[in-house]
This record gives C-alpha cells, sequence and structure tokens, in this order.
C-alpha cells in the first residue's frame, strides 16, 4: 500500500515521517485528525445520483500511467462513455487537453463535480486515486498495478502495513477512519482465474466473481508493432523511447520498492554505472528506471535512466532481456517469451517480512541472484538470441490464461452494460 497523497513523491516533508514513522503510522494518523470531517462529508456525498456512463480516472502520485491510463487512451471519446482523467497536477491536465482528452483537477469546481456525478472510479490502486472526499455511492472499479508475487492488502501477514487490515468492530474509530483503505471494490481486474482464485479475492476482500478474469489494458500494446510510442502522453521524452528502440540490444533492470525504502541496490552492493559497462560489453544497453517510491541517486554513465513519470510498460517490448526481482513487471515480460534475472539480494529477509504468494522456484521462471557479482556474470552470459528459461511457457499459462491483448476491448463492454436498476453492493 502507498499513501496516494497528491506530489508525494516531490514532498520532502512528508516523505520524512513516513521514514521515521512509517507509512502505515502515518496513514493512520492523518485518517484519525481528518475523521470527523470525512464522516461529514460521507454521509452528504452517498446521497448524491450517479449518472450512468461517467467514468473518472487517475493514478497514484498523480502520474499518467499504469492500466488506468493505457484503458483511459482506448475508451476515451467514446459515444458511450464520459471519460475525464482527474488528477492534482495542472501541469498533466494541460497535456491532456492539448492532446484531446477530457481531465480535470481533483479539486476544482469543474473536477470535483465530474467527481460527483461519476457512475465509476478506476484506478490503479485507491479511490484516492482520483478523489476519495467524492467517491462514495460510486462504484470502484480497480485495476491494481500488476499480478502480485509478494502479498498485498488484505493478505499482507506482517510487517507495519498488515495493522490497515487487522481485524476489528466495524464501530471502532480505527475502522471508520480506515474505510478508504479497507473499501472492498465493485470490480477488481484480473489475469487469470488462478490469479484471482490465489491473490486479488482474498486480497480484497471480495467474491470471486467480481474479479474480471480479462488481461490488463497496459499489455494489450504488446500484441501489435512498435514502430513508435503507444501514446507520447505515456513518456516525458519522446526521444529516448526512440533512443532505446534503435539499440541492437537493450536489457532492463527495473526493481521494486521496499516497504522500509531501505536503500537495498547499494547495500547489495549492486553499482549501476558497472552493470551497463557489462551490458555495454556485450554490445547492448541497459535501461533503468527505480520504482516512483525508491529514493535512489544514480549516475546515469551509459545506462538509459528513465524519468519517473515514464511508464514503464511503454518500454518493455523494447528490451531483449529483464533483471527485476519480486516486482508485477516479471509476469508482464512472460508475455514476450524473453529471458529473466530475479536479483533479489534480500530474498529470504523480504519473504519473511513481507511475504510471498508463490515460491520462487516455482514462479520466477529465470536465475534467481543473490550477490551482485552473479548478476554481472549472469548479464555477460546473456545474448540477443539467448532464449527464455524452458519453464516460463508454464508460469506465463497460469498467469495469463491464453490472454491475447483485449482487455481493454473486454472492460468497455463491461463498462458499457446497463445496470441503472442494479443496486449497489453491499459495503
Amino acid at each position: 500500500m502507498r499513501l496516494t497523497m497528491s506530489g508525494l513523491r516531490k514532498n520532502r516533508y512528508i516523505r520524512r515521517c513516513i521514514r521515521r514513522l512509517g507509512t502505515a503510522r502515518v496513514i493512520v494518523g492523518l485518517r484519525l485528525l481528518e475523521f470527523p470531517l470525512r464522516h461529514a462529508v460521507r454521509l452528504v456525498v452517498s446521497r448524491l445520483s450517479r449518472e450512468r456512463g461517467v467514468l473518472v480516472f487517475g493514478a497514484p502520485l498523480d502520474r499518467f500511467a499504469d492500466n488506468t491510463a493505457y484503458l483511459f487512451l482506448r475508451l476515451s471519446g467514446s459515444p458511450r462513455l464520459r471519460c475525464v482523467w482527474v488528477t492534482g497536477s495542472a501541469e498533466l491536465v494541460e497535456r491532456l487537453r492539448a492532446a484531446g482528452h477530457e481531465a480535470e483537477l481533483r479539486m476544482s469546481i469543474a473536477g470535483l463535480r465530474v467527481c460527483l456525478r461519476a457512475e465509476w472510479y478506476v484506478v490503479s490502486s485507491y479511490a484516492a486515486d482520483v478523489n476519495r472526499w467524492a467517491q462514495d455511492g460510486a462504484r470502484l472499479l480497480n485495476l491494481w498495478h500488476g499480478i502480485p508475487l509478494k502479498t498485498i492488502e488484505r493478505d499482507i501477514a506482517n510487517g507495519p502495513m498488515s495493522f490497515i487490515y487487522r481485524a476489528r468492530s466495524r464501530r471502532s474509530l480505527l475502522a471508520q477512519a480506515l474505510v478508504d483503505e479497507t473499501r472492498a471494490p465493485d470490480a477488481v481486474l484480473s489475469t487469470s482465474p488462478f490469479i484471482s482464485e490465489h491473490c486479488f479475492a482474498t486480497a480484497f476482500g471480495v467474491p470471486r466473481e467480481r474479479c474480471l478474469d480479462f488481461g490488463y489494458p497496459r499489455t494489450d500494446h504488446f500484441f501489435g508493432t512498435h514502430s513508435r510510442p503507444f501514446s507520447d502522453m505515456l513518456t516525458r521524452r519522446p526521444e529516448t523511447w526512440g533512443r532505446v528502440r534503435s539499440a541492437a540490444y537493450v536489457i532492463g533492470y527495473f526493481p521494486t520498492w521496499r516497504d522500509d525504502d531501505s536503500p537495498f541496490i547499494e547495500q547489495s552492493g549492486l553499482s549501476i554505472e558497472r552493470l551497463a559497462d557489462v551490458v555495454d560489453a556485450q554490445g547492448g544497453l541497459l535501461v533503468f528506471k527505480p520504482h516512483g517510491n525508491t529514493s535512489l541517486s544514480v549516475s546515469a554513465g551509459k545506462a538509459v535512466v528513465l524519468d519517473p513519470e515514464d511508464d514503464l510498460n511503454l518500454y518493455l517490448p523494447l528490451c531483449s532481456a529483464l533483471i527485476t526481482d519480486y516486482s508485477s513487471v516479471a509476469f508482464d515480460f512472460m508475455l514476450l517469451d524473453r529471458p529473466i534475472l530475479y536479483y533479489v539480494p534480500d530474498l529470504e529477509q523480504y519473504r519473511r517480512d513481507r511475504g510471498l504468494y508463490f515460491e520462487p522456484a516455482r514462479m520466477m521462471p529465470g536465475p534467481i541472484l543473490s550477490t551482485a557479482a552473479e548478476l554481472y556474470t549472469a548479464v555477460a552470459a546473456l545474448g540477443p538470441s539467448t532464449p527464455a528459461d524452458q519453464r516460463l511457457g508454464e508460469v506465463r499459462a497460469l498467469v495469463w490464461n491464453g490472454y491475447d491483448g483485449r482487455a481493454s476491448q473486454d472492460l468497455r463492454r463491461f463498462l458499457e452494460l446497463d445496470r441503472s436498476n442494479a443496486p449497489l453492493p453491499h459495503r
């Protein structure tokens, strides 16, 4: 879970609080402080009528990225749906409007109006991606931001974030203060029956039938050509995408974050600059992007370091091989049937502190590496024609279930269904 607050990535004061107190304590503290006002607003907003076919979209940290961005681009301009992107970034609003899309600032009059009228909130994480103060009474479609290897939401059994979902009376002050964080979506996007049953149904506290096994909008474009970016809206510098595409051989290193915000890359002894040199010696190009919640100062050297606003899935089809860890990016990359290296120097600690849904040996089809030296050696052994691990096809079948790039089409049909006479599920 992340504290999805406008400008969090740039807000040094809040980041200092998170490092000192922990994300869970910051969330709980803020929710308790605002509870009286939030409760009063909820009573009013939940009684407002909603307008069929109006959809509001958003993403964490006021970015334009991930499943919501790809679905928004696919559905924007649909004759039966009104799609509006809602954000706290004035710059993003301007960019989207210039490209012909509807976009509003979260706390503007127009933004509040559309949020209060919307039938559906379409989010990548939580209703706060759009506007949690105006969500009550609307339906919530959670596209989530990846197939989980690590436990998420209600399934987190250890560590500070498990406190958010701890069993407690609904009447308790904490339960009521955290209702935005613990709200179950009306529908959650999944990629296969296997993932729905083993991960999402329990993680989000929803019946199996509310998991939509459609695949991901962010990977639909994997099944097309890549002569140009899917959309210039998804990258800060289109010329960077062009440079990566023109390289004959590309290795991407895209790690996830650690709940304690620890500098795990530095602690493991890995040098991004040296890794780039190893790739360069093979005639290749290293593309690196740390997780948006990770604080890391990197000297690019021979590597291409992506902008924090760049959408990772725009670059995945350009990669010949992938280096990652517990990130869902590995499952996305399996659709391309290319080699994956898992650099996990803290595997046992991560398994103990955060928890994993699956055994690494079963669901990580590639070398599992624990030291920087092992990673350098494994990367040096790769080449443009290196095949993927022979186990990859079996894992892909489990997590993707024959998905072939039509998630956005299936979601369009789902959202266009007439539910005007159907009551909202009890929350």
